[in-house]
């Protein structure tokens, strides 16, 4: 351990006491790093100063009240930077916790694959090569490491196409490419395709909607959230269920899905694809293909209608 005081140096009660002005105390502590003690110096990025070298990638958890834009103005890069980056294309917030990278330039990162050379990089991304090379400390004849990170400095990347659904009668086996690319003008999002219909209202005795298709098609989170509850069978009459928890007390219900694409514990992001439309539960025949949709608010249901 390290005591700074302005008497002289000496040893005393297992202290090492040194005489250090402002300065240099400020410069010695800055430069400490103690296996035992866990004191150690951040590498962080920095709004200041050239960057036009600098290739690592710093992770950040995001925190209580980060939002993208706080985000991006802490670390002096562009919103779109941090979209890009970690492919937050459907997202309208970050939720406390979530690990993004963050660039210490705009543009984007490029994983090596075999074969790749600065020239097609710089092509692919339609830069110059010379800024490549200096971003990330190039030899012009260097061999190019696979999976090595490179920065792309004044790179972009285009929002991948949502393919088009064109009906169906089963599930497909993976939930790839589905993503919600429709309107968000409230706290959650119409949770199915925008042709689904709502077939029956929140009233007494059924504190939930169900919208229907007999299509069926993906089913979306309505908002980010941690699952915590995915499971197929009746759960009550629900059939196959997903229940997504928001925070601040509030959680969706997603039943009767033909198939689930979450695991219990998953955190996934507004607009993200997390069941098949099905009429699994206390339904019957084809007319019971439909998504039940629950808003719960401190374990009180209210009506979703008010959310959209």
């Amino acid at each position: 351990m390290y005591q700074f005081t302005e008497g002289n140096g000496n040893l005393e009660d297992d202290y090492i006491i040194f005489d250090f002005s402002d300065e240099a105390k400020e410069n010695t502590l800055n430069q400490i790093m103690t296996e035992d003690g866990f004191l150690l110096k951040p590498a962080l990025n920095t709004t200041v100063g050239d960057r036009s070298t600098a290739s690592d990638i710093f992770a950040y958890d995001v925190e209580y009240g980060d939002t993208l834009s706080s985000i991006a103005q802490r670390f002096g890069i562009k919103k779109e930077t941090l979209i890009m980056e970690n492919n937050l294309w459907n997202a309208n917030s970050v939720r406390t916790g979530l690990t993004i990278n963050i660039l210490p330039v705009d543009g984007v990162s490029h994983l090596v694959k075999k074969g790749d050379t600065v020239s097609s990089i710089a092509k692919k991304y339609k830069v110059e090569e010379d800024l490549i090379i200096k971003q990330n400390q190039l030899e012009d004849s260097d061999e190019l490491l696979v999976g090595t990170a490179l920065i792309i400095p004044g790179g972009k990347k285009e929002m991948p196409a949502a393919p088009v659904y064109t009906g169906g009668s089963s599930a497909p086996s993976s939930a790839a490419g589905y993503n919600y690319s429709g309107p968000s003008t409230g706290r959650l999002i119409w949770p199915t395709l925008s042709k689904a219909k709502l077939t029956q209202g929140f009233h007494s005795g059924h504190y939930a909607v169900d919208i229907a298709t007999r299509d069926k098609g993906p089913i979306f989170a309505a908002a980010s959230g941690k699952v915590i509850k995915a499971a197929y069978g009746w759960n009550g009459g629900y059939g196959n269920e997903v229940i997504i928890d928001h925070g601040n007390g509030m959680q969706t219900l997603y039943a009767h899905n033909e198939k689930l694409y979450v695991t219990v514990g998953q955190y996934v992001e507004q607009g993200q694809t997390i069941a098949w439309m099905g009429n699994t539960g206390r339904v019957y025949g084809v007319t019971g293909i439909h998504l039940h949709f629950e808003v719960r608010i401190n374990g009180v249901k209210y009506n979703p209608m008010n959310f959209f």
